[in-house]
């Protein structure tokens, strides 16, 4: 009983000021090593996995929603599902050292009418090759390269 009314009377009001207080210390700590996280970032020493879960953070910090990452397996070629702007994505994140073929862009075309999303995307670390660039531009699959990647982060920096 003593323990109770000691927890309702001092332990709880002094933990609700304290957390009143340091929570925007939280908040400018949490910003800023966010945006360091964006600065110092090395995407071709992650693995797939890692490679997955900071793009669809990037995705989030440049202005998308409903950002969400999918299963490993059986994810029909779709790894991160997200919206913009009332369109919605199906993002395919490839992290390579050499070029994209084109099953890549297939498979992302494939998963994009599964999920029944309006864009597809392919996204890389790396770059694609021709016939993936021209399949790509004639089945309106989005293809997002390094240099799209390091746009992707800049506008994350700010």
């Amino acid at each position: 009983m003593m323990m109770r009314l000691f927890y309702y009377l001092v332990a709880a009001p002094v933990l609700l000021v304290l957390r009143l207080l340091f929570w925007p210390v939280k908040m400018l700590l949490r910003f800023f090593f966010r945006r360091q996280y964006f600065r110092s970032v090395d995407f071709d020493s992650m693995d797939g996995w890692e490679f997955e879960k900071f793009v669809a953070e990037l995705l989030a910090r440049n202005g998308f929603c409903h950002v969400e990452v999918t299963k490993g397996s059986g994810d029909q070629g779709v790894d991160i599902l997200a919206q913009k702007d009332g369109i919605s994505y199906a993002v395919q994140c490839k992290h390579y050292a050499s070029k994209i073929p084109n099953k890549a862009v297939q498979e992302a075309y494939a998963g994009a009418r599964f999920y029944g999303c309006d864009q597809a995307v392919v996204l890389t670390n790396s770059y694609f090759t021709q016939s993936a660039l021209e399949l790509g531009d004639e089945i309106e699959v989005e293809l997002w390269d390094r240099e799209e990647l390091q746009k992707l982060i800049r506008r994350a920096r700010r």
